[in-house]
């Protein structure tokens, strides 16, 4: 499949996902801020990646198993916004994006804030 075409396919669901998303966790979950930071889609558009941001999360784990049991009703869902653009509708599947978790450790490294292996 052409690579634009694929690029657009995952910018139109990382953006009807995070609207489903940012839905189910205000009715769901209310404080919780769940974020689509990245889709990508196999090129035969059966199967696309989420990565999905948690904060304040502290049983990430818990809150991932959630949505991947709520896979087939999110999928339903996208399924009737996008059914005019696309053929067919990818299965779904949920990973932790802990890049921000990352970020943050760096920066308190930077800070001087964390663990110091060198002065235990």
């Amino acid at each position: 499949m052409d690579s634009v075409r694929l690029k657009k396919i995952e910018s139109l669901l990382m953006e009807d996902m995070s609207e489903i998303l940012r839905r189910w966790t205000k009715e769901n979950k209310p404080g919780i801020l769940l974020s689509v930071t990245r889709v990508s889609v196999t090129p035969d558009l059966s199967l696309a990646r989420i990565r999905v941001s948690m904060f304040p999360v502290n049983d990430k784990k818990e809150l991932l198993s959630l949505l991947r049991e709520l896979t087939p009703q999110f999928r339903g869902e996208l399924g009737n916004k996008i059914r005019h653009q696309v053929r067919k509708i990818p299965e779904l599947e949920f990973f932790d994006d802990d890049s921000l978790d990352y970020i943050e450790t760096i920066d308190r490294e930077l800070r001087g804030e964390g663990e110091n292996p060198i002065t235990k």
